[in-house]
């Protein structure tokens, strides 16, 4: 193996000194409602991996302990952990900042269809994840009806208030 440490040493790049920790990314799970070819941990509807509550309370006494200003939500489809509502609840009435990145179709899911709005409700930022807006390039990369189950959500989340001053 190539040692590339000695590389590293003597470069003009400007040191990388760590700032203070003002957003923290939590990855809880990796099921998902979706099996994209784009996906980076290869989640899907077959998946059983996700974070316990045992877990999410560590997160929640992290994010307590060093006034972390936003938690970022992702997986899979976060929404489809068991505890997700909690962990939002719990970080909301902190007053931090909440971001689920979502997926879109997950809000149309049988069982959990007041997503949107519970979302809306606890002020949570949506970074809404749809990989073009070409209905063939999405449904080849998502699957197909996945675009157009895509467009219903987001007119979901406008009449809700999502997109709006």
């Amino acid at each position: 193996m190539l040692d590339t440490r000695p590389l590293l040493l003597k470069t003009d790049f400007p040191a990388i000194n760590r700032n203070v920790l003002e957003i923290l990314q939590v990855n809880l799970g990796y099921k998902c409602n979706l099996s994209c070819t784009h996906c980076h941990v290869n989640a899907g509807p077959t998946r059983t991996e996700q974070m316990d509550l045992e877990t999410i309370n560590l997160v929640l006494e992290f994010i307590q302990k060093h006034a972390v200003k936003t938690l970022d939500l992702t997986g899979g489809a976060p929404e489809l952990n068991s505890h997700f509502k909690y962990l939002v609840q719990q970080a909301r009435a902190t007053g931090m900042e909440v971001i689920d990145r979502c997926n879109l179709t997950i809000l149309g899911e049988p069982g959990i269809e007041d997503m949107a709005a519970f979302l809306a409700n606890q002020g949570v930022t949506i970074t809404a994840s749809l990989p073009c807006y070409s209905e063939q390039n999405v449904e080849k990369q998502r699957g197909k009806g996945v675009y157009w189950e895509s467009i219903a959500a987001l007119k979901n989340l406008n009449a809700l208030g999502y997109g709006s001053d």
